[in-house]
């Protein structure tokens, strides 16, 4: 009788042992998540609005479905946000989704900071350089830049200062190089200064909608704006804020030259622009308060009239047809211009 209890006794405990599961997960979790392989659905442009997906790759995945998570700012370049879409977990490896919105700020790097359960990883977004909403688009006119982008505020225009015109200035085996024996601007006889064009980088941020200044501040020595090939525009004034004078006779067949750095620059108007590339009449550059220089010539092919203190006058232009404020060179002083600028300038960086 006792056996018999005994056997009863065991075959119940193992129907209870038996009859227990393994604990069931209720939480979405994976082993790993792959931000190193992560692919988008479309490139990004700074300045341009985006939308796309970004799918980030993971291992071990439980089977278990997830919600939608909240947006997640990008750092780096700023603008954008990463929200996790809702779905499923695969039994193993699979892929999450990333709905990526918003206007990058600038070119450069977008990064993401993701978590699931508890891994962690961050992934990269590369934004293309462009000019976007934020830039007019008469600025594209620049096509000497390196980039044109906006920041929110200012146009922000590139250059590593390389006119694409033959000059003496250029080092002897360069492509570009062509010796010169004058005359230069305005019959002068040339005479070669020391150095050469060297490579550099320039930022300038331009207002893109200028108005008048209330207070008209006067024009810096070094660049004061930018030329469609890239190339600073100087004031009046050489070294030490003296009258141009002698060192026009320092400019080159383009009527350019290096300072001691070897950054080049037009003073005057630059004969390539006005000669080869367009017309002595035609749009030329902008200064940094955002207002545009044109040639020494109206569209009709007369000088033009009522120049101001600044050195310039407003009407229709063919970028402008609306018209605008606009300065002029001139084949005397002040050249460019005269007691500062128009508008607010905005700022260089070299």
């Amino acid at each position: 009788m006792k056996i018999k209890i005994g056997v009863v006794l065991f075959a119940f405990v193992a129907f209870i042992s038996c009859s227990k599961k393994a604990p069931v997960a209720t939480v979405a979790s994976v082993t790993a998540l792959s931000c190193s392989s992560v692919s988008f659905s479309a490139s990004a442009t700074a300045n341009v609005a985006y939308s796309a997906v970004a799918t980030v790759p993971y291992s071990g995945g439980n089977g278990i479905s997830y919600p939608s998570g909240t947006a997640i700012a990008s750092t780096g370049v700023t603008g954008l946000t990463a929200t996790l879409q809702n779905g499923v977990l695969a039994n193993g490896n699979g892929n999450l989704s990333y709905s990526i919105s918003g206007t990058a700020t600038s070119s450069g790097t977008a990064g993401f900071a993701i978590s699931f359960g508890d891994k962690f990883c961050s992934f990269n977004l590369t934004v293309n350089a462009g000019g976007g909403s934020g830039v007019p688009s008469v600025f594209n006119n620049i096509y000497g830049a390196t980039s044109i982008t906006f920041d929110g505020t200012y146009v922000v225009v590139k250059s590593g200062d390389q006119p694409n015109h033959k000059s003496v200035y250029w080092p002897v085996g360069n492509s570009l190089y062509e010796a010169f024996s004058g005359p230069t601007f305005n019959d002068s006889s040339f005479i070669r200064a020391p150095g050469n064009i060297i490579t550099q980088n320039i930022t300038l941020k331009i207002p893109p909608h200028p108005v008048a200044a209330t207070v008209h501040q006067n024009t810096p020595m070094g660049v004061i704006g930018v030329a469609l090939d890239g190339v600073p525009f100087f004031n009046q004034y050489a070294a030490g804020g003296v009258a141009i004078g002698a060192e026009i006779h320092g400019f080159d067949q383009y009527w350019g030259h290096p300072q001691m750095t070897g950054m080049y620059h037009y003073h005057v108007e630059p004969k390539y622009l006005t000669t080869v590339y367009a017309t002595r009449s035609s749009l030329l550059g902008f200064l940094l308060d955002g207002f545009p220089v044109y040639g020494p010539l109206e569209a009709s092919g007369s000088a033009p009239t009522g120049l101001d203190v600044y050195h310039g006058h407003t009407h229709a232009t063919a970028e402008y047809p609306g018209g605008t404020y606009h300065y002029h060179f001139s084949a005397t002083a002040p050249y460019l211009n005269g007691n500062g600028f128009y508008g607010t300038p905005g700022t260089v960086t070299q």
